[in-house]
């Protein structure tokens, strides 16, 4: 069994700007680990900017290049 741990991936706070409000707009928000908001912070933002950007380069459809990709 492998090991996943779960805030490698920035307790899935990687996602487009798009899929933020969609969530936002559709009241389906996200995680909140520990009372946590389940919206990014600046830097959340950021970091997935610069990873849609590369994701774009490389010619996939998702930052995340898993299961949506």
């Amino acid at each position: 069994m492998a090991l996943a741990p779960y805030n490698v991936l920035a307790r899935g706070k990687f996602r487009t700007d798009a899929e933020e409000e969609r969530r936002r707009a559709t009241g389906e928000g996200g995680r909140k680990p520990f009372g946590l908001s389940w919206e990014r912070t600046e830097i959340e933002k950021k970091v997935s900017a610069l990873l849609e950007k590369v994701a774009n380069e490389v010619g996939t459809k998702s930052i995340t290049a898993g299961k949506y990709a």
